[in-house]
């Protein structure tokens, strides 16, 4: 038997801590710190770099009933405003398992906020922002402010303890607009508009678009930067096209590469009993993919024989292994019937590529969709020489 001694496998844990540290300091290297000025809710000022996790926030606007995902190179200015705030008493349950409750004689601060953001062109956004971290960097550190809806403190603090971030304001010029992409959608004959989806490559973002299903009228308001494909869903097909297709380097995935893909996509345990990839578009270290999966039977959804459920996945190759960066829903069928035929995938190449930028901040499209020879998934193509 090999055995190590103690000072080797020390010296193996001092060799791998180094390693860890060297890429978590690797890591550190790649956060993008934007000059940006930060106002606390105290009146200090902070100037210096600022980082928000990830590199964009989310800010859901309930009016609307949509999230929007907004980097923050596209912000000129992210302001929060108090909604409403209070003093509330603090309750305990008199005891476990009841619903009775008695009151401390106990109080603690609680606040609510709401976030703008300015874009560069001068266009806003409002609503309630998803919790992020915002680090901001210094000649005296690095300080770190969390960024969320709502606010609750301790007892024994009062409102003005309750500290926050009032203001970001960006020194750096950037692309930030608003734009529409909007139109009129022809489907063949006979088959009815469903869904439309409009994917934004850039950010791995998918937002659902207003249609008209009798006249295909279509708009997608309020859009942020970058390149969105659009799928559109009928009874009877889904058309749709990933412009990753059309990027250097990267085309549309053949039988082989597909079957790849799919090794590695058999080998997760999932609710699906199947996943299926039936389009993809990329390269071998990046891809956009549509995925069909399938459940029988063996369900608590009571009467259901099938779950049938599509999502676009962007997935990326880091290193031996492929990786889902973020799944997109697309639809689900819920059946009594076990059986339920396919939608056909149709590919479209109208329907993606479409940018919006300063330059750029309204699209209007007029596409007719039609059953065509393209397969989703080409056969393999010979290996060159």
């Amino acid at each position: 038997m090999n055995r190590r001694s103690p000072t080797s496998r020390l010296l193996a844990a001092v060799c791998a801590g180094a390693l860890l540290c060297a890429a978590f300091a690797a890591a550190a290297q790649e956060l993008q710190w934007l000059p940006a000025t930060v106002e606390l809710s105290d009146g200090t000022v902070l100037e210096g770099g600022v980082h928000v996790t990830d590199g964009a926030v989310i800010i859901h606007n309930e009016a609307q009933g949509r999230r929007y995902t907004v980097r923050a190179a596209e912000m000129a200015r992210l302001e929060q405003t108090i909604e409403r705030q209070s003093m509330e008493e603090k309750w305990l349950f008199r005891e476990s398992g009841l619903d009775d409750k008695v009151y401390t004689g106990q109080v603690y601060p609680v606040r609510h906020y709401t976030t703008r953001i300015t874009f560069h062109d001068g266009r806003q956004l409002e609503g309630h922002i998803v919790a992020k971290t915002l680090h901001v960097k210094t000649g005296d550190g690095t300080q770190r402010f969390i960024l969320r809806r709502k606010d609750e403190g301790k007892v024994g603090q009062t409102l003005e303890d309750l500290l926050y971030v009032r203001s970001v304001t960006f020194q750096q010029e950037g692309p930030g607009v608003r734009g529409t992409i909007e139109g009129t959608l022809h489907p063949p004959e006979g088959e009815r508009l469903q869904q439309v989806m409009a994917v934004n490559r850039d950010k791995l973002f998918s937002v659902e678009v207003a249609f008209n299903p009798f006249s295909g009228e279509f708009r997608a308001a309020d859009c942020t930067e970058g390149t969105y494909d659009l799928i559109v869903v009928t009874d009877k097909a889904i058309y749709l096209y990933f412009s990753r297709e059309r990027d250097e380097g990267a085309a549309r995935m053949d039988a082989a590469q597909v079957t790849e893909l799919q090794a590695w996509v058999d080998r997760l345990r999932e609710f699906f009993h199947e996943q299926r990839i039936v389009y993809a578009a990329g390269n071998d270290q990046r891809a956009f993919v549509l995925v069909r999966k399938e459940r029988h039977g063996g369900m608590t959804l009571q009467g259901a024989e099938l779950i049938r459920r599509y999502d676009v996945w962007a997935m990326h190759k880091p290193g031996e292994e492929w990786q889902i960066e973020k799944r997109m829903f697309l639809r689900r069928l819920v059946s009594e019937t076990p059986t339920v035929p396919r939608r056909d995938v149709v590919i479209t190449p109208a329907l993606g590529g479409h940018t919006l930028s300063a330059q750029v901040d309204s699209l209007e499209l007029e596409v007719t969709l039609a059953r065509n020879s393209e397969p989703p998934v080409p056969p393999a193509r010979e290996p060159q020489e």
